[in-house]
């Protein structure tokens, strides 16, 4: 009886933390079904490796993300609605945002806090560093 006690202790710390917010590594899953199936605006995240920065363009900065060896997607903040981001190739790049569909691979947009969107909006980590 104690030992089951035990697991069941065990797996329920392990499902707490998970759902709380624990740390995981952001997964590209839905990002790449979401290409695939040429879908648009979906709320997802997902990481990469920062190929360029695209500069910036009235209050949007832009920049090139290799998600995989066949997915590459144009992340883009508003620079009005948050602070800017210091990128540099090779960093990585994690987002969260609202995914639109293009054949060269999509864009993600609305990576800044936005209290008035479901779950408070968007975010990007640079190198595991959140920027708000």
């Amino acid at each position: 009886m104690k030992s089951v006690f035990f697991w069941l202790l065990i797996t329920a710390v392990v499902v707490a933390g998970v759902s709380c917010g624990g740390e995981s590594e952001t997964s590209n899953d839905r990002l790449e079904r979401a290409f695939a199936e040429g879908r648009s605006g979906i709320w997802l995240s997902g990481h990469g490796i920062v190929v360029r920065e695209l500069g910036t363009t009235g209050a949007e900065q832009r920049v090139q993300v290799r998600v995989s060896d066949d997915l590459s997607v144009i992340v883009r903040r508003d620079t009005e609605a948050a602070s800017g981001i210091s990128v540099a190739a090779g960093d990585r790049l994690d987002f969260h945002g609202l995914y639109n569909f293009h054949g060269g691979g999509g864009t993600v947009s609305r990576t800044h806090p936005d209290p008035s969107q479901s779950g408070g909006g968007g975010w990007i980590k640079v190198n595991g560093v959140r920027q708000d």
